[in-house]
């Protein structure tokens, strides 16, 4: 509805609104994943599920505190008022965001496994997943029912204390983040941002409560009898309005129109809106949220539409004017009060209401300062996350058959070596000193159980190298091939190193190797669990390098795989004390349960 009854549509200061923040959320995603690669690790622009994991949930973060903050910043500046006029438009902006997010983490953590992904979600026992499916579901149910349709249906009271859940969501989403992305340690940027982000809204709140505690503590002071002193009758502007807060009670609006005085609910029950920071247009309260009408003497919107607001009756002592803080039934007529004129004409404030095709003149800074903040603030944070999102130990994609060489490593397409079965599958190019490499197959899966029965052998084999450190991994793409005219290669033997207590993490060899980015911490935690529960190769990540290696495969004391005796360590930070030894050029930690 608009001042004149007519349907508010895709105006031009909705358009404008909405394009900037498309704007901006383009510009972030666009320098978090294109930008950014080119100023901090290189290769992290090879891994774009991971890095569009980490755009999109920070994306979403920050798009959720903006939304937050908007409405204490009305409360605080009336210049922010057009900011809150599309504030649904950003709330479902964020939860689509979200919702990529999501879908990328489904699609990659919890993907390429014999568990069905929905599957491997729910059952994780990582703290950070749940918070993060909580949150998102929130921000489903405030999306899916942001239309005025449900606001209607669900009627406005029942609407606005649904909404109310954005509060728990995003308190569910800063838990998603400090007990994932924030305990890994590698994202100072990150946490800064979302430190900064919460306190921000935090404080923001607080000071809107704050000024509102103070209106109520001076109408306290004014009495509880059953006519209550609001101050002078001639404070009331012309065509504006003055906000009561009763000792009990909502707030009341008092409005002047011709010179006289009428008292309605602040509430607009549209969606509880600040009817007293609007103003008479075309003789009507007009709300400043959407431009909902009704008459100041009865509080009825005029016909066609049915709305009422509850009245007030007000009298005047003197220059004192009186409110009577109890309401009178909606739609109740009061005649309004003739009371003195104000001094003299009252500044115009600025004043805005969605469908107007400009804005006042003292709306335009804060609102071109607010479009600026977004349209660029949004794509400079993006490019800095994008930038410190880097990968901490140097991870690099080799060759794979078929495509170019991604990186500066000579890799040939195809190797050949000699096959250990334990703990896990390895390939030993022999050499001086020669290589060792972690077998594995495509997906989440370790190396063909057939191939532990190739012990000894040599083989032809071809595949993909991911190498992080001092670990490689071959990711088979064909069945090893026996090579019965090879030159007699024995395997490596077991070279003990003694017995060493070491502090690290359990993690599977192929995102420690290079397959994911991170493919350590807290947030890896429920991919890893998937990648061992599917036999991929333990590996221990040393917090100190260990004979110059910081990644040791990790076995059992017997000699076999790490699981799953050692299953409910995965991810987390331990000491683990066992016996060291070196196979070829790689270190195997056999390392005791306790």
């Amino acid at each position: 509805m608009s001042a004149r009854h007519r349907p508010v549509g895709w105006t031009p200061a909705k358009r404008a609104y909405d394009l900037v923040l498309l704007a901006g959320v383009v510009g972030f995603l666009l320098a978090f994943l294109r930008l950014a690669p080119q100023f901090g690790d290189p290769a992290l622009a090879l891994d774009g599920q991971s890095l569009a994991m980490k755009a999109y949930g920070s994306c979403a973060f920050l798009l959720l505190s903006l939304a937050l903050a908007i409405g204490p910043l009305a409360r605080l500046d009336a210049r922010f008022l057009p900011l809150l006029y599309n504030r649904r438009h950003l709330g479902v902006v964020a939860f689509l965001v979200a919702l990529s997010h999501a879908l990328e983490v489904l699609g990659w953590h919890f993907n390429y496994s014999p568990t069905p992904p929905f599957v491997a979600m729910l059952a994780t026992d990582t703290l950070f997943v749940p918070l993060g499916v909580a949150a998102l579901l929130i921000l489903f149910a405030l999306a899916a029912t942001s239309h005025d349709f449900w606001l209607s249906f669900l009627t406005p009271a029942a609407w606005k204390a649904l909404h109310m859940a954005i509060y728990p969501a995003y308190a569910l989403a800063i838990g998603h983040v400090a007990f994932g992305a924030l305990q890994d340690g590698v994202a100072p940027a990150l946490t800064l941002v979302v430190l900064g982000a919460a306190a921000g809204v935090v404080a923001l709140h607080l000071l809107a409560a704050l000024r509102g505690r103070r209106a109520d503590a001076a109408a306290a002071r004014a009495g509880s009898s059953a006519w209550i002193a609001v101050g002078r009758a001639d404070a009331v502007p012309e065509g504006r309005a003055v906000i009561v807060h009763p000792p009990e009670g909502e707030p009341v609006a008092i409005f002047r129109h011709a010179g006289r005085l009428s008292a309605v609910t602040n509430l607009c029950p549209h969606q509880n809106g600040p009817l007293g920071e609007g103003r008479i247009v075309d003789g009507c309260i007009t709300c400043p949220w959407h431009g909902f009408q009704y008459r100041p003497e009865d509080g009825c919107a005029p016909p066609p539409y049915t709305e009422k607001l509850a009245t007030y009756r007000l009298a005047l002592d003197g220059d004192t004017l009186l409110l009577d803080p109890r309401p009178n039934p909606p739609g109740t007529r009061v005649e309004p009060l003739p009371a003195p004129s104000p001094a003299g004409p009252a500044p115009e404030p600025p004043f805005f209401i969605g469908w107007a095709r400009g804005l006042a003149q003292g709306l335009r800074g804060v609102t071109g300062a607010s479009a600026v903040a977004v349209g660029l603030g949004l794509p400079a944070l993006g490019l800095l996350l994008g930038v410190l999102a880097n990968d901490p130990a140097d991870a690099a994609f080799a060759t794979v058959p078929g495509q170019a060489v991604l990186s500066d490593l000579p890799e040939p397409v195809s190797l050949r070596g000699v096959v250990v079965a334990g703990p896990y599958p390895l390939l030993h190019l022999p050499g001086t000193p020669g290589r060792t490499l972690l077998l594995a197959s495509d997906g989440k899966l370790g190396a063909p159980a057939e191939v532990r029965a190739l012990h000894g052998r040599h083989v032809a084999a071809e595949g993909a190298i991911l190498r992080r450190g001092s670990i490689e991994m071959l990711v088979l793409g064909a069945p090893l091939v026996p090579v019965e005219d090879a030159p007699a290669a024995a395997a490596p033997t077991a070279e003990p190193l003694g017995r060493w207590r070491i502090p690290g993490e359990i993690c599977d060899g192929k995102c420690a190797a290079g397959g994911m980015r991170p493919g350590t911490g807290v947030g890896h935690r429920a991919c890893a669990t998937l990648c061992l529960d599917g036999e991929l190769p333990a590996v221990f990540v040393a917090t100190r390098p260990v004979a110059g290696h910081a990644f040791l495969l990790l076995g059992d004391v017997r000699g076999g795989p790490a699981l799953p005796a050692l299953r409910h360590l995965i991810g987390r930070r331990v000491t683990l004390e066992g016996e060291v030894e070196r196979i070829g050029d790689i270190l195997v930690f056999r390392a005791a349960p306790s």
